[in-house]
């Protein structure tokens, strides 16, 4: 249970003045009332608290799992050393290319499908800036785009999951990048 409230209660319990009939009774009778009444608080404080970097770290793991299985060997994702996004396609089980982004220069939001190409495709946050690093490994060229044109997974034909999934994943990332620095902000400034 939480300290302060249960530092409350046992305070509250040694302050209960007895009836002197039986073994405190009043107690027994107040003390649970006590308890319903602050019962709802805990609650609140609980829905209202957001999740730590941990837990959101965490979950992409999570979705960085549940990613790589739905797109089945043709991309694979990861995260690198620099914390970014990295999808590496396959064909005949090699790598044919890579492309790497930072997650906090991608856009969630612009995940979609191109029925025209049959692809999904992430921007990144400004339009006209190439936050993506393209590397092709048969010619040995790198390019910078300004989005991952994705193949869809062969179980996938309208990438309505692998969008939920990628841009999911995305979000979550990116949140756990904020979070964390919320959490160092506070803990610097709870110091000083």
């Amino acid at each position: 249970m939480f300290p302060h409230y249960v530092a409350t209660i046992r305070k509250f319990h040694k302050l209960m003045p007895s009836p002197g009939y039986g073994k405190h009774p009043m107690k027994r009778i107040i003390l649970p009332l006590v308890l319903l009444a602050a019962t709802p608080t805990i609650a609140q404080d609980d829905a209202a608290t957001p999740p730590t970097a941990y837990a959101l770290e965490t979950s992409a793991t999570a979705e960085l799992v549940a990613l790589n299985a739905h797109f089945n060997g043709a991309v694979k994702f990861r995260i690198d050393k620099q914390q970014r996004l990295v999808a590496d396609y396959i064909q005949g089980g090699s790598t044919y290319r890579t492309d790497m982004a930072y997650i906090d220069f991608l856009d969630a939001s612009t995940c979609a499908y191109n029925a025209e190409q049959k692809i999904l495709i992430l921007q990144c946050q400004d339009p006209r800036s190439k936050c993506i690093e393209t590397e092709m490994r048969k010619p040995n060229a790198s390019s910078s785009v300004s989005q991952m044109s994705l193949p869809l997974p062969s179980n996938d034909p309208t990438g309505e999951k692998a969008r939920q999934l990628l841009a999911g994943f995305v979000e979550t990332k990116q949140n756990e990048g904020l979070m964390r620095l919320a959490e160092t902000n506070t803990r610097s400034n709870g110091t000083k």
